[in-house]
């Protein structure tokens, strides 16, 4: 069985939904006699950031001397982008040999007929926690899909939790106000474990501690047990930051990633490695180099040059507002031409209403997914924010796809001009 044959399966089995259980990925570990026994996890949950906090603490462990792993998702263009170990992405080979081994255990538990067959995110969990036995790893981190409580990842025990933060997102399936779902997220945090935040939201933090003290463990919060002082380095084109940790004091940290709530996620990503290390403290010669060559795709991410085009995954209110404040921040004087689409299940009038602010030329378009906002919904929205807020001379343009309205941008585009693409993770993947 080839990469291809693994990419037709779980393609495939995106028509099983999303089917929030335990049940199937605890049984598929059963049957394939529990590889994820004598593995340490941390796992990272929250609405926006799991994904750099994630990728960040992979980095600063494995940079430390730690074997170590990291199962994040969605990916942009390629499931390898999904596992990484010990400083790179799993190889195709890699990743089509753990689909072999795993394909026959998934056909019996499908077989068990446990409320229908294995969904593709549970699958692909599996599949990480075979890697981390397979590869030999210490520990792994974790990107919760959804929520927490239902979620694959949670099949396991992790003994250090990460909570970014909480905004209002699937609500039809982890509730309708923040408290409910904080405490979805929260769900994670078991037996011992400890947690730590950088949400400095009273109700998130409330939930985070209750359960805490529910389940024996700790909760660790932002500006109360650590903290970070940061500005943006013209001269290195970085963020210079000096943070004040759980062991340590670490100054002059580089972080290359802009946006300023990565550096809240680089805190956060420090913190976490320091729980995991217990009593040692974080050798600061190495954190630097971790932190100075960390990548994240499509995290506003520049791909192109003259015209600036900036890649950015941001998909929910939360995450739109960090956009559109970066876009004033590091670009106050320039045009700027936002290519905005959206999916179906997100609050995409609130997140409208951000983007109309800071766009001076909007193009609304589709991603091309099945679950994409019909672009005259998306329309719809645009005409009503723009009346509301009196802003009826903004151009608006209807393109068909990502591709085309990109080649339309960088036509109407003079060289000093930005032009991003926002809205969903599904809109990089025709352009990375």
């Amino acid at each position: 069985m080839d990469y291809s044959d693994a990419v037709q399966y779980l393609d495939r089995c995106l028509v099983f939904g999303i089917k929030p259980s335990l049940v199937r990925i605890k049984k598929l570990l059963q049957v394939m006699d529990n590889p994820q026994e004598g593995i340490d996890f941390i796992h990272i949950v929250g609405s926006n950031g799991k994904t750099s906090t994630t990728r960040m603490t992979a980095a600063i462990l494995y940079g430390q001397g730690i074997d170590c792993g990291y199962h994040i998702s969605p990916h942009i263009k390629d499931y390898t982008e999904r596992f990484w170990y010990n400083g790179g992405d799993i190889t195709r080979e890699e990743f089509a040999g753990l689909f072999e081994e795993i394909y026959t255990f998934v056909q019996r538990v499908n077989g068990l007929d446990l409320n229908g067959n294995m969904t593709q995110f549970e699958i692909i969990a599996g599949m990480g926690f075979l890697m981390a036995k397979n590869f030999g790893l210490q520990v792994m981190v974790l990107e919760a899909g959804m929520g927490g409580r239902w979620d694959a990842t949670n099949a396991v025990y992790s003994r250090v939790v990460g909570l970014t933060g909480v905004s209002l997102e699937h609500t039809s399936i982890l509730g309708n106000s923040v408290e409910e779902i904080a405490v979805e997220k929260a769900e994670v945090l078991k037996q011992g474990a400890v947690a730590a935040t950088t949400s400095e939201d009273k109700q998130v933090i409330d939930v985070l501690k209750n359960k805490a003290s529910e389940a024996g463990g700790r909760v660790l919060a932002y500006r109360k047990d650590f903290d970070f002082n940061h500005f943006w380095d013209q001269d290195t084109d970085s963020w210079s930051v000096d943070m004040k940790g759980l062991k340590a004091n670490y100054d002059r940290l580089k972080l290359v990633l802009k946006g300023q709530y990565q550096v809240k996620n680089m805190a956060l990503a420090v913190v976490l490695s320091e729980l995991y290390l217990g009593e040692e403290k974080l050798d600061e010669e190495r954190l630097k180099k971790s932190l100075s060559s960390l990548k994240v795709k499509g995290r506003f991410e520049i791909i192109r040059k003259d015209p600036e085009v900036i890649a950015d995954a941001s998909h929910n209110p939360e995450g739109i507002k960090w956009l559109c404040t970066n876009l004033r921040e590091y670009f106050p004087r320039k045009k700027k031409v936002i290519i905005f689409a959206v999916l179906e299940d997100k609050d995409y009038r609130e997140m409208v209403e951000e983007i109309i602010q800071v766009a001076d030329i909007l193009i609304i378009t589709s991603s091309g997914s099945s679950r994409s906002l019909d672009i005259d919904l998306l329309e719809e929205a645009v005409i009503s924010g723009l009346r509301e807020r009196g802003l009826d001379g903004l151009p608006v343009y209807k393109i068909d796809n990502i591709v085309n309205s990109l080649n339309f941008a960088l036509k109407i585009s003079d060289l000093d001009d930005i032009i991003c693409i926002t809205g969903s993770i599904t809109n990089l993947e025709p352009i990375l």
